[in-house]
């Protein structure tokens, strides 16, 4: 028996000596004979925001030498393989994959979700031999939400997003950054590559407190909308995803009825949001999207309050004021009625209130009355409107060149009433408007870009294509223009092509940590550079308290290859 034993041995021995041999001559198996690849990750999870990079560096033990391996880190998402079977799939694409992974998070098809974890492991190929080692333990990599300043950049031809994080963009919800940082072109690593057609008009996130708050009465509708964003450009719309910025939607999205029975045109104009109602301005019509449907708005004779046709006399222009003007706390522009681009003018909305029949009054017919000018009749498109700390309407518009006084220039109004309806006056407007301005005297006023008021009569600016200029209202008067300025007299210069000036609403729907003051942005253009200005404004003075810069030499992964063109504050 001992002999039959040690003879079976003696036999398998052999065997084990051919095998080793034949191996080193023809490369069948070397799982025996050549060195093996140990692979650790040091960590069991790592985590990074949208555009943040994610490094891992491996511990890899061998004895084979470097330039003979090859590295493949792979994720198990949400694409299937070939056999339509949840599998490892390529994390990086072919020319990123390297020993140490470099991997900016974004979405994609393979990894769609924000918040999830998703395990990955190391594989790592023998050249000569293509033999398959893998890390001996797996990993997680998960994908945070990203908030902060939503910058919305381009061409004429095209758009893209990025997102700024800094203390002044911060929503008060959030934890502020340890420094500022940029994440670019996440709409189109989102989206295969694809940009948005266009010149970037208006980006905007849905993220009213009125919408949380209404919540638990339209689950279904407002829990889908909330957080979403609009981008829009002179060409088309998108409705992006607020976690992955993948474009979900077009401008149609926005409305309720579709197809055949659709109102609107699909003719994006702009977007304005107001407590738990979302504007859409759709070719010349404004559409009410409240929480159950979206209708457009009729308007009514002033004096009868009948209604006058089905809405779409008027052509509107896509901007709304809040003012503090009774009974018609909406103020509109016309820029057209019937097609008429002659007669244009200021239009007050009554209700806001679902399901209430909308009408509008035309301020029409005050030619007769004690004011000066009639607010129906303008002769003039609209440039700009806001409200300041009083309740009052400000505008700025440029006259038609049929214009009797202004053809061709710029003039300011005031169209708060005075309280008093002047004697034998036509109407029940109560002296709308107070005061007009001619803004000839101010420097350069022809060769404005962009216009803005802020809170007080001290904060009204304009830009041209190289400077910013502060002026101010002083009752019935307004003072001459000069250079935005510091606080303490000191010079201010944006050193560039403006090519974005807006100042941030404080009492928009995403208060942010600086929320208390004022910040007007200005974004320049200068040596295919882009730079972002955040300018924290006095309300006292209206000049500027403090100049923060953003731009390559301070703000890592700040590389935009595009001007500015809006820009917003964006939440969770």
């Amino acid at each position: 028996m001992k002999k039959y034993i040690t003879r079976i041995v003696s036999v398998v021995s052999v065997l084990l000596l051919t095998t080793a041999c034949y191996d080193d001559q023809n490369g069948n198996d070397y799982d025996v004979a050549l060195p093996d690849v140990h692979i650790e990750i040091p960590a069991s999870a790592y985590s990074a925001a949208l555009g943040e990079t994610i490094t891992i560096d491996p511990i890899i033990k061998t004895d084979i030498p470097e330039e003979d391996l090859q590295y493949f880190w792979e994720v198990n998402g949400d694409s299937v393989n070939s056999q339509g079977q949840k599998a490892f799939l390529p994390l990086l694409a072919e020319e990123e994959q390297a020993r140490v992974l470099n991997y900016t998070a974004h979405i994609d098809r393979n990894i769609t979700t924000l918040n999830l974890s998703y395990p990955c492991r190391l594989h790592v190929r023998q050249k000569s031999t293509g033999r398959d080692f893998y890390s001996s333990n797996t990993f997680t990599i998960t994908i945070s939400g990203i908030s902060g300043l939503m910058v919305l950049y381009g061409t004429a031809e095209h758009s893209d997003i990025a997102i700024l994080q800094a203390e002044d963009f911060t929503p008060n919800s959030m934890t502020l950054p340890a420094s500022p940082t940029a994440a670019m072109q996440l709409y189109s690593m989102s989206n295969d590559g694809l940009l948005i057609p266009g010149k970037g008009k208006q980006i905007q996130q849905i993220t009213s407190l009125y919408f949380t708050t209404y919540l638990a009465y339209y689950p279904q509708i407002l829990g889908a909308r909330c957080g979403q964003i609009l981008a829009l450009t002179d060409k088309d719309a998108r409705w992006i995803d607020k976690d992955g910025f993948s474009a979900f939607g077009d401008w149609n999205y926005l409305f309720y009825v579709k197809g055949e029975d659709a109102f609107n045109k699909n003719q994006p104009r702009s977007m304005y949001i107001y407590m738990v109602y979302i504007f859409g301005f759709d070719g010349g019509d404004i559409f009410s999207i409240n929480a159950l449907s979206s209708f457009p708005f009729l308007f009514a004779d002033a004096t009868t309050d009948t209604p006058l046709n089905d809405g779409h006399s008027f052509s509107f222009t896509g901007q709304i004021c809040m003012p503090n003007v009774n009974p018609y706390p909406c103020l509109l522009y016309v820029d057209a009625v019937d097609g008429n681009t002659n007669h244009k003018g200021f239009v007050g909305l009554r209700s806001l209130s679902p399901g209430y029949f909308s009408r509008y009054s035309f301020l029409l017919d005050t030619k007769n009355d004690d004011v000066p000018f009639n607010p129906g009749d303008m002769h003039a498109d609209l440039i700009k409107m806001a409200r300041d700390n009083r309740g009052h309407a400000l505008a700025v518009l440029k006259g038609d060149n049929t214009h009797p006084r202004f053809a061709g220039k710029y003039f300011a109004v005031d169209l708060q009433m005075n309280g008093t309806a002047p004697t034998g006056a036509q109407t029940t407007f109560s002296g709308i408007p107070q005061y007009l301005f001619d803004l000839a005297p101010l420097t350069n006023i022809n060769d404005a870009r962009f216009f803005e008021f802020g809170l007080t009569q001290n904060m009204c600016y304009y830009a041209t294509s190289n400077n910013v200029y502060q002026w101010h209202i002083d009752g019935g008067n307004i003072s001459s223009a000069e250079p935005l300025g510091m606080i303490d007299g000191s010079t201010w210069s944006p050193g560039g092509e403006v090519t974005m000036m807006k100042i941030i609403d404080n009492n928009n729907d995403t208060p942010t940590h600086n929320s208390s003051e004022t910040i007007m942005l200005v974004a320049t253009w200068q040596n295919n550079q882009a730079t972002l200005w955040s300018l924290h404004m006095d309300l006292m003075s209206g000049r500027i308290s403090k100049a923060i810069r953003f731009d390559s030499s301070n703000t890592p992964g700040w590389n935009f290859d595009m001007p500015i063109l809006d820009a917003s504050i964006k939440n969770m």
